[in-house]
């Protein structure tokens, strides 16, 4: 017995009556005819193919727009940095300001900021390597009275400043050379 069993004789069996009743069959078997496309076939493959097309841009922009999201700009760098800096100062003693780094004592540590390529990095007793500010082109720390100025300029010719005041200097606690 073959392995349609009773399926092949139940086609033979479909096929006379149609025959007998003057249906015409073309193709009466278990199989289609896989010679070529339909134009229903065809216009499916296209608009698949027209969908994915026209989504590949919607990704790109959507890519962009999360790589663009992830990188902070240079306003909330310069913020953080600007915080971190005056509230460390607030509580400093014996601050040394040279013009490419300035340092001081807080709680004991030595902490220490300068350029490091094209960055500002933070250093606690000479030790570490905290990036504090990226694509930084030049900077200059200042003395003004009781405090620090500095001047910043990120790649690409931004500029920045701003100015950082010791309190422990004015309370007695450190002076500012």
């Amino acid at each position: 017995m073959s392995s349609f069993g009773k399926t092949g004789g139940v086609v033979k069996h479909v096929y006379a009556m149609m025959k007998t009743q003057g249906l015409s069959v073309k193709c009466v078997s278990g199989r289609m005819d896989e010679k070529g496309f339909t134009l229903i076939e065809a216009l499916l493959s296209f608009s698949l193919f027209c969908m994915i097309s026209l989504s590949i841009p919607l990704m790109m922009k959507g890519f962009s727009t999360i790589k663009r999201d992830l990188v902070p700009p240079r306003y909330y760098e310069w913020n953080l940095f600007h915080e971190s800096v005056r509230n460390e100062l607030r509580k400093a003693k014996d601050v040394n300001v040279l013009p490419n780094q300035i340092s001081f004592v807080m709680d004991g540590d030595t902490i220490m900021y300068e350029k490091y390529n094209q960055s500002i990095r933070r250093r606690v007793n000479n030790r570490g390597h905290e990036i504090v500010l990226q694509s930084v082109d030049g900077f200059e720390f200042n003395v003004i009275d009781q405090g620090v100025h500095m001047d910043l300029e990120f790649e690409g010719g931004e500029k920045v400043e701003g100015n950082f005041f010791s309190f422990s200097a004015i309370e007695g606690g450190g002076a500012i050379p």
